[in-house]
């Protein structure tokens, strides 16, 4: 696996991931979910509304974090 480097324009305190990133019901695509197929609504994908708690639309399918598994292979990175 190739490994790329990048570079922060600006404060790295002001930037923000959406808790899309890590939820477990997350499409390939990245914007659409378990409980948003035709999108995830924009005050989810910003994080003005946590997804812990129901939204309209979502079917009682909330965020639960993705979970992560280490790869412990020679090499891997």
């Amino acid at each position: 696996m190739e490994t790329r480097g990048f570079v922060i324009v600006g404060d790295p305190d002001d930037m923000v991931v959406s808790q899309c990133v890590w939820c477990a019901h997350r499409n390939d695509d990245g914007r659409s979910c378990g409980a948003f197929p035709d999108g995830i609504p924009s005050e989810i994908l910003l994080n003005k509304h946590d997804h812990l708690a129901p939204y309209p639309g979502d079917d009682g399918t909330l965020y639960e974090p993705v979970e992560l598994v280490l790869d412990e292979r020679e090499g891997a990175a």
